[in-house]
């Protein structure tokens, strides 16, 4: 999914993508797991000095944990569609997820994929198959490998306090969103953005949950200046 900004990103950076558990190439462990342990193990693997950190969706999340956890090992943090471990789900959202909960309760994969596309690549403003192709074989692809990845079995571990410890992260952070993401995502990126201290919000317009596949150069220029800003 980061394949957009690779070639933008390399020429500023050593840029360093790995699969988290679970999806793409790295399978699930038989026991539950911490990725931000993971992800402090590949730090010290490759030597790095202080990283900047970018992480979408449950990705974000996880960024979060792990600037909490370990503040001297990341220099910047760009949350994209980012949640927050405590967040909470409100019910009068619950609607929009409906047809998710549906085929993941009937236990048919292929629908919660599908589902999962309108929901997170089109987005629930926008109709059904707005964003065109590649992109949607892309997403498919991708979230086929992670829908069948027996989660329950092996839970990612989560900090379920972050959220009332934004205010410790002392990194600079640039949350960016798509203003056509699903409600809580939206509320989250408010909360983020006023609750960790050095933070400030981009929101891209005609973008859902994916914003750096759907408009890669506008998502690379911004992420891009921030990182490169004094």
């Amino acid at each position: 999914m980061w394949e957009p900004q690779v070639g933008a990103f390399e020429k500023e950076f050593d840029v360093i993508r790995p699969d988290q558990r679970g999806f793409g190439k790295s399978e699930l462990p038989p026991t539950p797991w911490s990725p931000v342990e993971d992800l402090l193990a590949l730090i010290d693997e490759l030597g790095l000095k202080p990283a900047h950190l970018v992480g979408c969706s449950m990705g974000g999340s996880f960024a979060i944990d792990f600037a909490l956890d370990h503040p001297d090992r990341i220099s910047k943090l760009v949350l994209v569609g980012s949640s927050v471990g405590g967040f909470a789900l409100r019910p009068e959202h619950a609607h929009v997820f409906a047809e998710v909960a549906a085929a993941r309760k009937a236990g048919d994969l292929d629908a919660l994929n599908e589902a999962m596309l309108y929901l997170f690549l089109d987005g629930p403003e926008r109709p059904r198959g707005y964003v065109a192709e590649p992109l949607r074989a892309l997403f498919l692809d991708m979230n086929a490998i992670a829908v069948r990845a027996d989660f329950e079995k092996a839970p990612p571990a989560q900090n379920v306090l972050a959220i009332r410890r934004l205010h410790e992260i002392t990194a600079p952070a640039l949350v960016v969103v798509g203003d056509k993401d699903v409600p809580p995502v939206l509320e989250a990126a408010d909360l983020l953005a006023e609750s960790i201290p050095n933070a400030r919000k981009a929101v891209i317009k005609d973008a859902a949950h994916l914003p750096n596949l759907e408009h890669p150069e506008e998502f690379d220029r911004l992420v891009l200046d921030f990182l490169q800003a004094d």
